[in-house]
């Protein structure tokens, strides 16, 4: 390991051995064949450029913890290491790091006969032909300085070879930097990088499979072959048949799989001017693993769980495609034995909420595959004041496969819930609801009245809620506010847009929407801050930069896709 990061620290320390730039095509084609990991990035200097003058950067640098930092002795030793290499380099660090990284930069790993740590083979493009020249004059005295210790010979291809005394090589010629621990490989990258033909990584199966699968990146990728790895690992990589915790069955099971079969795991890395997405995936879709874990799995011609429903003051929300009852009939051939009890002992509980129904024969089946959660900013146009500590609102929304007999059952659930928060309010003096009903369009929705309707500028916490429910169509919403119960009864009736790619599980958050909520606690926030330790100064700070970084930011999503042949993991920013 000291090795490979010595090749990794030597590669860096060289630059100034590259005097050109070979735009083009991906590193993976010069690469020598059989990794067991590629990774590649192009074009980070304009990132190092974009964070530089990115409000992030500046909230960093008008932090009450970066001035303190300023006032003491690493700062003033910080910036004396820096005042003595932008003078050796002729130039400042950030401008630096952004001319020297605007090109290409790739590492491969290999496997290593009767080895565990793999051996690197690292390469280098960068197009700022003139500032390398410059480094390059100023660090050669230093290489002819280093005497023994580093040996230098002319090859025939024109390259100019380096070895190290712990064996690591690094040749270089007008365009290019190579670095490995063996010359082999090294003699492969090379033969590709002079022109000549040769295997390469682009060539190897597994990556041109990840490659068709995982579509275009623009600032990197990495790719791993998972088939070496089963040779240590075992045939499954070490991932259990049986799930060892429900939860982690529930959002993973599928996606661990598919991972167990896969012959590659692979990451892809786009950013531009209006945000950024990472996108992770494995091979293998649904069709490739049995019966049992289907349930996982939407249709990939199918939306899935689709997008939030659009109400206004929208925070964000999670839609889920899951076949439940599936999930839950299978449960012995999913779950480890130790889990098996407390589902039998959740079964009878959560069957007393629904009325002493069966959980496994009445309601499951009544259930449907996509549930979702959504959160939206509330008006408390049910209070005569406002809480305290306000609180958005919030709402279930359960897809229904029998759409009547699933809603007399949620129902129950929530009248058992209206009846049991009742009980509970007694012992905090909270005025008691009453179930009631009005029409809303051509529904009826279910809410929670007060006997007296709170009033004041401060009320308590529980006066952030009024629980409402309502059928829609074959979905059925229970939500904390009835203002929110017909903002989703306009939504869900209205047609949607269709998702234009399957979103098998969707995470959705909107950071600026959550600007007023901050607003509104804003005193409650601050007071927490100082309770922890902060000081007012570091509380008041803080609070000001989450509201600006929350306003430069339009979507969070983190999202999965089913696709026929692929599995993928998304995470999407959008800056505003």
């Amino acid at each position: 390991m000291k090795t490979l990061q010595r090749l990794l620290f030597t590669l860096a320390g060289h630059l100034f051995s590259v005097t050109a730039f070979a735009a083009g095509h991906s590193l993976a084609n010069v690469m020598p064949a059989g990794v067991i990991a590629f990774a590649e990035t192009d074009g980070l200097g304009a990132k190092v450029h974009q964070f530089q003058e990115s409000k992030l950067f500046e909230l960093i640098l008008q932090s009450p913890q970066y001035q303190e930092f300023e006032k003491g002795p690493d700062y003033a030793q910080f910036m004396a290491g820096r005042k003595i290499v932008e003078t050796f380099l002729g130039m400042d660090l950030w401008t630096t790091a952004e001319k020297l990284l605007g090109g290409q930069v790739a590492l491969g790993l290999y496997p290593q006969p009767n080895k565990n740590d793999p051996q690197a083979v690292a390469i280098l493009r960068t197009k700022d032909v003139e500032t390398l020249k410059k480094l390059r004059g100023r660090l050669a005295p230093f290489v002819l300085l280093a005497g023994d210790t580093v040996k230098k010979e002319e090859l025939s291809n024109g390259a100019e070879l380096y070895t190290l005394e712990d064996g690591v090589l690094l040749a270089a010629k007008a365009n290019w930097l190579a670095a490995a621990q063996s010359r082999p490989l090294l003699d492969q990258a090379m033969k590709m990088l002079t022109g000549e033909p040769g295997k390469s990584v682009a060539q190897d199966a597994g990556y041109v499979k990840f490659r068709e699968q995982m579509g275009r990146h623009d600032l990197g990728q990495a790719y791993i072959d998972l088939r070496p790895l089963r040779k240590q690992a075992g045939p499954r990589l070490g991932i259990q048949k049986k799930e060892q915790d429900g939860g982690a069955s529930f959002f993973l099971h599928g996606i661990l799989e598919l991972a167990a079969h896969s012959s590659y795991a692979g990451l892809t890395l786009n950013m531009g001017e209006a945000g950024m997405a990472i996108k992770a995936g494995v091979e293998g879709g649904p069709k490739s693993l049995p019966e049992k874990f289907q349930w996982f799995f939407s249709d990939p011609d199918s939306p899935g769980a689709g997008n939030l429903p659009e109400v206004p003051g929208l925070l964000g929300g999670i839609a889920v495609h899951r076949n439940i009852g599936a999930w839950y009939r299978q449960r012995e051939q999913l779950l480890a034995e130790q889990l098996l009890p407390e589902f039998d002992k959740f079964e009878g509980e959560i069957g007393n909420l629904f009325g002493g129904q069966d959980f496994g024969e009445d309601v499951l089946p009544a259930i449907g595959s996509i549930m979702t959660l959504v959160t939206a900013r509330q008006t408390f146009e049910h209070l005569d004041g406002a809480p305290g500590v306000k609180i958005p609102g919030f709402a279930l929304i359960v897809n229904l496969e029998k759409p009547q007999e699933g809603a007399d059952l949620f129902q129950l659930l929530f009248q058992t819930i209206i009846t049991i928060t009742n009980f509970e309010g007694k012992d905090k003096m909270r005025a008691p609801w009453i179930l009631s009903a009005q029409a809303y369009k051509k529904h009826s929705i279910t809410f929670a009245k007060y006997t007296r309707k709170p009033q004041g500028a401060n009320l308590p916490v529980s006066a952030n809620f009024q629980p409402a429910a309502v059928l829609v169509g074959n979905k059925f919403v229970i939500s904390s506010t009835v203002q929110l119960a017909k903002a989703l009864t306009d939504a869900l009736e209205s047609p949607t847009p269709k998702a234009r790619a399957n979103r098998n599980f969707n995470l959705e958050l909107r950071p600026a929407a959550w600007v007023p909520v901050l607003h509104d606690n804003r005193k409650q926030v601050i007071a927490q801050a100082i309770q922890k330790g902060q000081t007012i100064e570091q509380a008041r700070w803080g609070t000001n930069a989450a509201e600006q970084i929350l306003k430069s930011l339009g979507l969070l999503r983190l999202s999965t896709s089913v696709g026929r042949e692929n599995f993928t993991v998304k995470l999407e920013a959008r800056w505003q």
